[in-house]
């Protein structure tokens, strides 16, 4: 094990399965943060099999110990993996899930609403037997059987086999984690009032008047009733059709508040800082009421204190998203302005560009697949970060050297019609950017990226 702390991404197309083992003596301190995916479950098997291999022994004959799991929000690439049968083997010593998950939270009554609004949705949708675009079907699936199995192992399976609770974490909660020395875990969001910061007064109205309108004009919350008496056929399908568009509508803000209640954290260990955003994501600038992103909510709450000096190493949020990373001004559309000393500046001050002459220290690592979504990752983004990290690869010419075409390593249909090669990756592929976890298996066949970091001085 040494005297390094380990990061790992385990390759699992399109989602997060990250692994952090702090050296602590003999055993060390063993982190798994997310454990998800959007492809096959294949690959989840695969990692957390490998996962297992590497634990120290438990308490108890034949169980492996894991010291912490954190479930960082409720999306099917971030939990999809948690089921009893492939944690049988695992003695699990705490579990850290956001506080929006907390069915009992006060101050998360507003997203819990808008949360079962979404799913009741999606559900009938699902049930319709209805064709649905790409688009649909990416927002039907948050809302699968695999994320109620992971609820149920995570709040109650697992806490009920190791003899501990779950415990729902938000910004500025003290802990009491046995963290080797040298070592401290800060939690910078999400805040504790979850409607306050991401809901919005605009949304929560909205909500409540779709939901009384669907429930008094078409019998039930589903619009699955008979036809009232008192509208036309035809006004009655485009009535339907209207509250398909809306719920999709919701169910997409819904997804996007889900992102920005994910557990963001902060490792600090021998003069090292590490961030792990999960797939938080960033707007304009922070204001009272609205629906802020949780980059935006943290800025605003820890930019004097843990946000206010460089990091040694950055999980890069939400796959590569270009939502998930606050932009530098020079990245932004003509049409937006930065606002001078805001959330634009994030960046240059977690991940600040070396001066002439100098080098990158920090490191980063991209979770990621190009076969979901496009453009995720985005390929203008993750050629900006390499400006900022050391551990960088130009994974045109490795894949020229290992003699691959990038062009047929998008398999899927989706991506083929899509032409996200073409349109996504093309013209950032010569040139550096974050070991990414999709290439750096087409280059090595390995199933994870990893890096490793020394005490700091």
């Amino acid at each position: 094990m040494g005297n390094q702390l380990l990061v790992r991404a385990y390759k699992v197309g399109c989602g997060d399965c990250i692994y952090v083992r702090i050296p602590d003596g003999k055993d060390g301190f063993h982190i798994l943060i997310d454990y998800g995916t959007k492809s096959k479950e294949d690959v989840l098997r695969n990692a957390i099999l490998h996962l297992e291999s590497e634990l120290p022994e438990g308490s108890k004959p034949e169980k492996k110990r894991l010291d912490l799991i954190v479930a960082t929000h409720r999306h099917e690439d971030h939990i999809k993996g948690f089921k009893p049968e492939w944690f049988a083997n695992i003695e699990v010593k705490n579990i850290w899930l956001s506080v929006a998950m907390d069915p009992d939270h006060p101050q998360a009554k507003g997203v819990n609403n808008l949360r079962a609004f979404a799913k009741q949705k999606m559900t009938a949708l699902t049930n319709s037997g209805k064709a649905l675009s790409p688009e649909a079907e990416a927002l039907t699936a948050l809302y699968g059987v695999s994320n109620d199995v992971a609820d149920a192992l995570l709040m109650e399976q697992l806490p009920k086999d190791n003899g501990i609770e779950a415990k729902f974490v938000h910004s500025g909660m003290k802990h009491d984690l046995k963290l080797p020395a040298g070592t401290k875990i800060h939690i910078l969001a999400p805040e504790k009032d979850v409607d306050h910061f991401y809901l919005g007064e605009e949304v929560d109205a909205t909500l409540k008047g779709l939901q009384s309108f669907t429930t008094g004009s078409m019998g039930t919350a589903t619009g699955a009733s008979a036809m009232p008496a008192n509208i036309s056929s035809t006004d009655f399908k485009t009535l339907q059709s209207r509250m398909l568009s809306n719920g999709l509508a919701f169910a997409a803000k819904e997804s996007s508040i889900q992102n920005n209640l994910s557990v963001v954290l902060l490792i600090e260990w021998k003069k090292r800082r590490l961030l792990f955003v999960g797939d938080a994501e960033w707007a304009g600038e922070f204001k009272a009421g609205k629906d802020n992103g949780s980059w935006n909510v943290m800025w605003e709450m820890h930019r004097d204190t843990h946000l206010a000096q460089p990091l040694d190493f950055l999980k890069v949020g939400h796959h590569g998203s270009t939502n998930a990373t606050p932009h530098p001004p020079e990245l932004l559309p003509p049409n937006k302005k930065a606002a001078k000393d805001g959330v634009y500046s994030i960046l240059d001050t977690i991940l600040p560009v070396p001066k002439s002459g100098s080098k990158p220290t920090a490191q980063a690592i991209v979770s990621t697949a190009r076969e979901e979504y496009a453009p995720i990752p985005e390929g203008k983004l993750l050629v900006e970060l390499a400006r900022r990290v050391s551990n960088t690869r130009n994974y045109g010419k490795a894949l020229k050297d290992a003699s691959k075409d990038p062009q047929l390593i998008w398999t899927s249909n989706r991506a083929k019609k899509g032409k996200y090669f073409e349109d996504y990756e093309k013209a950032f592929l010569d040139l550096p950017q974050p070991l990414r976890t999709d290439l750096e298996f087409e280059l090595s066949n390995q199933d994870f990226v990893e890096v490793e970091l020394k005490p700091g001085r």
